[in-house]
């Protein structure tokens, strides 16, 4: 069983996973379409090669194989809950030029988005399909730890499962073009629009509703500006 609010807090059966060669499954599958559809993302974002990039809750690299050789040699940090995803995804998905571009000690493995493994602040972060499976506060906190580590003007890009006002928060939401159902007290978590907006003025980040970006599971994304 999970300790915590999501399936992946059952750290011992992620890394039996991970020791099954299951690295890219457990993280949600979709490895090439996602990893380069995020990078996309980001370089439409306005994303640099010489950008610094926090990726939040990096698991086995889907997204950070391709960022680490896009952007400059020292650019992408990661941060996760599993200590056995960021080693196989540093291990099978790097090569030894890769590695040399993103060493050890810019990945971090802690469950309360601690971010002092940071150097200097970044211009960029993402958190994808993670707040999709988190509790609201668990976003106020993300953004409240994370605002001393961004630059003035950077952006924080979260993808959550959104219930539109219409519908009624308190019941299961199906999503196209996927079908999942998402939930308000389980994961899948959703949330109204109006809850990312609470959640950024609580920590005060300047809030973007971008929405729809071609996510294959209907997740849609919003912009945390650093002011």
């Amino acid at each position: 069983m999970s300790a915590g609010p999501s399936s992946y807090y059952d750290l011992e059966t992620v890394a039996q996973g991970v020791a099954a060669g299951e690295h890219r499954r457990i993280i949600g599958g979709l490895w090439d379409e996602m990893g380069a559809h995020q990078l996309d993302f980001l370089i439409s974002r306005g994303l640099k090669p010489e950008h610094r990039l926090l990726d939040i809750g990096c698991g086995s690299l889907r997204l950070g194989v391709r960022a680490i050789a896009w952007l400059a040699p020292g650019r992408y940090f990661g941060s996760d809950l599993s200590q056995a995803l960021i080693d196989a995804g540093y291990a099978a998905e790097l090569d030894d030029a890769l590695r040399a571009k993103a060493p050890r000690d810019h990945f971090a493995v802690n469950d309360d988005f601690d971010f002092g493994f940071l150097p200097e602040p970044v211009d960029f972060a993402i958190a994808q399909s993670v707040f999709t499976h988190l509790p609201l506060n668990h976003m106020r906190r993300c953004l409240a730890r994370l605002k001393g580590r961004m630059k003035p003007g950077g952006q924080a890009l979260f993808t959550y499962f959104e219930c539109p006002p219409e519908a009624d928060l308190f019941q299961p939401f199906t999503h196209p073009p996927a079908g999942v159902v998402s939930h308000d007290d389980r994961d899948p978590y959703h949330y109204r629009l109006t809850d990312l907006e609470w959640a950024a003025r609580e920590t005060g980040w300047d809030f973007e509703s971008i929405g729809d970006w071609g996510h294959l599971r209907g997740q849609r994304i919003a912009a945390f500006r650093h002011p």
